[in-house]
């Protein structure tokens, strides 16, 4: 009677609780480390499913997609968690080298965008689930100014069969996501190239023409950009002793020491950078109503005509927007 009871108690215990969420199998919660986990999962499956002959290819996009309660809770710790992503990233990248003579992603910076939602793909998005979707580049939900093909070619988990599957998505399934401009980071690559690749992407030499006023020969600084949204990068050399960044518009183009960069994400002014003579340091001041990063600090907004004026360190990432990063060296 004993064992029956037992069994009775067994069934019942089913019943009541799935056996897919009892001991055997628990839901995991969903913690900074869980989404870590995926994002590097994520990761090394495309590095598999993408790479060819002694080519190396993986994915450098990837939006994760939390339920609301979710994204609320872990938001602050999406910098930490972008910063140890890109960290297992480099150090699998470097422990494959031996079986590729060339690192050819498609994108020249990691993208991330993080984003609450209670639905993707018809299914529902419950609190404790964490989706990654990865692709080669051009995943921009949000992004009305581009124009974007209607299907998508990505790699998620599929819920079924706990695999990644290379799989085309309708870019109107993100649009109940909440893709929010501060959950968005981009982290340039820096592997050492061949030669070859690398002088496809050095500066055009007519950037070291004298040709601007108060030429300082190689100039102060220079300043790497890159624009997510047209995947394009760049130079500029900074040889004024103060800039002005601004978005590329036929009204900028005769200011010789403007910085422009065609992107709708960056104001116009975005921002100034000058060098202070008597702090013998580089100083920025911002101007726009969206986000200016300096090292992951946001820079409070001024006014162009009252500039607040903030350290610059001579190695400094900016992040304009959350979608245009401009790496900064001062020469």
């Amino acid at each position: 009677m004993a064992d029956q009871s037992s069994g009775w108690l067994s069934k019942l215990g089913n019943l009541l609780v799935p056996a897919s969420e009892t001991k055997d199998n628990p839901i995991a919660p969903v913690t900074n480390t869980r989404i870590l986990n995926e994002l590097i999962a994520s990761f090394e499956d495309s590095l598999v499913r993408e790479s060819v002959g002694k080519s190396m290819l993986f994915n450098a996009h990837f939006l994760i997609i939390l339920h609301p309660e979710t994204y609320e809770a872990r938001q602050n710790a999406f910098p930490v968690i972008v910063n140890e992503a890109v960290n297992a990233f480099k150090a699998h990248v470097e422990s494959k080298k031996a079986q590729f003579e060339n690192i050819a992603p498609v994108a020249s910076s990691w993208f991330f965008k993080f984003g609450g939602g209670r639905e993707f793909g018809g299914e529902p998005i419950e609190p404790a689930d964490v989706k990654v979707v990865g692709a080669l580049t051009g995943i921009l939900p949000g992004n009305e100014s581009v124009q974007v093909p209607d299907r998508i070619h990505v790699t998620r988990r599929v819920k079924q069969t706990n695999r990644f599957e290379k799989v085309d998505v309708d870019l109107n399934t993100f649009r109940h996501i909440d893709f929010r401009e501060p959950g968005a980071f981009v982290v340039k690559f820096t592997f050492e190239q061949p030669p070859a690749a690398r002088s496809a992407v050095a500066p055009p030499a007519a950037r070291n023409s004298p040709a601007l006023p108060r030429n300082q020969g190689d100039g102060l600084a220079q300043i790497d950009h890159y624009i997510a949204e047209l995947n394009r990068e760049d130079s500029y050399r900074m040889r004024d002793r103060e800039i002005v960044i601004a978005r590329k518009e036929p009204d900028n183009q005769h200011f010789p020491n403007y910085l422009l960069l065609e992107s709708a994400y960056v104001s116009n002014p975005h921002a100034r950078i000058r060098f202070n003579d008597e702090l013998q340091r580089f100083q920025i001041a911002s101007f726009s109503r969206n986000e200016t990063r300096v090292n992951e600090q946001l820079i409070p907004r001024s006014e162009p005509a009252s500039p607040q004026w903030y350290p610059l360190p001579d190695q400094a990432q900016i992040l304009l927007n959350s979608m245009v990063t401009l790496t900064f060296q001062r020469t």
